[in-house]
């Protein structure tokens, strides 16, 4: 049950799974059990369902100076990154449009998830409900939990940004962080598909169209995109490359984040049969399927779950005053 909500960050996304990231070049958090898992679920979903949105892609990023030659130097003398990084490009020996003063390296195992359709095809398949949910209107009953005439066993809240609004969990410290996204279409032959990696991400889909992303705002906290997040894109991307495109759409969303980054997951203390799975922020395509699956095993065969990401690291914290 759930309306689609096009504010939401999963529909505004690129749905980007990359194994390198941030401005330390360090492995995604435990990506290496992470990324199998993701694409054994992914494609046994388009096998069940007959879609295809689970899409492997060469990911290159291009060094911006000259500290992120030396950091690249070092992971790749580093026997943990041999699976996940390729060799590194001298300036401009990458045979792309990009601006390539620093050299670039490719990034193996990287892919995207094609979320909005993803989540169309599960909500159609399982027949979902597609309004708000009204917090007030679940009242506990014999044997679990009653919305509007529907009774249920369990109850497992997966509302993102949208936890702030549930009495069961808005003491949790999980905050929003503002992600616009630019869908562009550009010369039509410029950029094969492929993710690359700027300032920004562009991933191009091939065939003119590209979606780039993204920027991180925690003070504007508007569903709506705004014409500031448009201008720092399109800043980027002029500084990117040197070619014309238009904006064919703008979406916005809000990454439901915690304060150490991790995911939560788990039973809601002083309640019976409501959990919770939220915290993702935008590493949502690569860790879903391990957080569906660890929650699971602990709801159904009493498998403890992992510290790091059960919510009572934080509840705890909270009935402690810290």
């Amino acid at each position: 049950m759930g309306m689609r909500d096009k504010h939401c960050a999963s529909r505004a996304a690129g749905g980007l799974i990359n194994p390198v990231t941030g401005r330390w070049m360090v492995k995604s958090w435990r990506i290496d059990d992470l990324l199998p898992l993701a694409e054994k679920t992914y494609r046994a979903i388009e096998k069940t369902l007959g879609i295809s949105v689970y899409h492997t892609l060469p990911l290159r990023r291009y060094c911006l100076n000259a500290d992120d030659i030396k950091r690249l130097g070092r992971r790749l003398r580093n026997p943990r990154y041999a699976d996940v990084l390729g060799p590194f490009y001298g300036a401009g020996e990458s045979a792309s449009p990009m601006r390539d003063e620093h050299g670039s390296f490719l990034i193996k195992g990287a892919a995207y998830l094609d979320v909005p359709r993803l989540l169309d095809s599960l909500q159609k398949h399982f027949k979902c409900i597609d309004e708000p949910f009204v917090h007030e209107q679940l009242t506990s009953c014999k044997g679990g939990w009653n919305y509007r005439g529907i009774d249920a066993k369990k109850v497992f809240f997966c509302e993102g940004a949208a936890i702030s609004q549930n009495p069961w969990l808005h003491h949790l410290p999980i905050h929003s962080i503002k992600g616009e996204t630019l869908l562009l279409d550009g010369p039509k032959s410029l950029l094969p598909r492929g993710i690359y990696h700027h300032q920004k991400w562009i991933l191009s889909y091939g065939d003119g169209r590209c979606r780039m992303g993204s920027t991180y705002d925690e003070t504007d906290l508007s569903p709506e995109p705004t014409e500031k997040g448009a201008q720092v894109l399109m800043a980027s991307l002029r500084h990117s490359i040197d070619a014309s495109f238009q904006i064919v759409e703008h979406k916005a969303g809000l990454r439901p984040t915690t304060p150490d980054t991790r995911p939560i997951i788990g039973s809601i203390p002083g309640t019976e049969n409501l959990y919770v799975l939220n915290g993702l922020s935008s590493k949502g395509a690569s860790t879903a399927p391990h957080m569906c699956q660890a929650l699971i095993r602990h709801v159904f065969h009493e498998e403890p779950l992992d510290p790091e990401m059960d919510c009572r690291r934080f509840i705890t914290a909270v009935a402690d005053g810290q």
